[in-house]
């Protein structure tokens, strides 16, 4: 993960917990088996891997995943593959506060030895890559539905991302607590939206991240979606789609795959669930 010389924080996903105001958690004091929501800001990894590189860039990250280990580093994060799309690599990290960012960084950056260790392999893996740029979102829990899940237990995120037209915030609220409403009584719907506050279209950027357990869960969001017309009615859903219309610039919807090898988690993941969290 190139850009964790530069920023290094307390990762997550739909991870630390933020219900109802209580103090969140980090990743780190999670247990297998515990459900939460997501934390407050949403840390993104993006790199773009040319082609044919993959296999070399989850070798390179694993040897990266080894050394934060051997440190002790209180940074966990989650990395995935792309399955669909252009090849790239995302990482996720979470934290509660900028302030919190920052107290992470100072402490891996105190740490000259490790530090030594990833900018060698961060300079091994420069030549397999395309390109690289991170950001940071800011999770939405009024635009979100059945959000908290055990982490743990995630293989694979189904990713959106919008690009809202300018001067339309308010009606891209609308058409989302619009699907919320339609979606509610669909028991296993479930999604996260995240505004992104810094980088590439800080403005108008939002993605919707739809956590699974297995890439059965794909063919029920389709059950769910070819349900829609019933469950919203014909009027709402006219509604819907001339609000979409008027609202969403563009779209893209990716697949990922959770890599246990590019994944610094903790170790109580490892040891419940070694078959996956344990891969080499």
């Amino acid at each position: 993960m190139n850009s964790r010389v530069a920023v290094n924080v307390a990762l997550f996903l739909l991870s630390a917990g933020t219900i109802a105001g209580t103090a969140a958690t980090t990743l780190a004091q999670r247990n297998p088996g515990q459900v939460h929501a997501p934390s407050k800001y949403l840390y993104l990894g993006n790199e773009s891997i040319k082609p044919g590189m993959e296999d070399a860039v989850i070798q390179n990250e694993s040897s990266q995943v080894q050394t934060l280990r051997d440190a002790n580093s209180p940074v966990n994060y989650l990395g995935m593959i792309s399955i669909t799309g252009a090849p790239r690599a995302i990482f996720f990290a979470g934290y509660d506060s900028f302030a919190e960012m920052q107290k992470d960084h100072e402490q891996e950056m105190s740490n000259t030895r490790m530090q030594d260790a990833l900018k060698a392999d961060n300079a091994a893996e420069a030549p397999m890559l395309a390109g690289a740029m991170s950001s940071i979102y800011e999770y939405r829990e009024d635009l979100s539905l059945n959000a908290p899940v055990d982490l743990s237990t995630i293989r694979f995120f189904d990713i959106t991302l919008f690009r809202i037209r300018s001067g339309h915030r308010q009606d891209w609220e609308r058409l989302v607590k619009l699907y919320e409403k339609a979606f509610s009584s669909a028991p296993d719907a479930r999604w996260a939206t995240f505004e992104k506050d810094y980088g590439e279209g800080s403005n108008n950027t939002f993605i919707v991240v739809t956590p699974l357990t297995s890439l059965a869960g794909v063919d029920q969001e389709m059950l769910d979606g070819n349900n829609l017309p019933k469950a919203a009615g014909a009027d709402q859903l006219q509604m819907m789609r001339e609000l979409g219309s008027a609202t969403i610039e563009s779209s893209e919807a990716d697949l990922f795959a959770v890599v246990p090898q590019m994944s610094y988690v903790p170790e109580s993941w490892v040891t419940a669930l070694p078959d996956f969290w344990g891969k080499k």
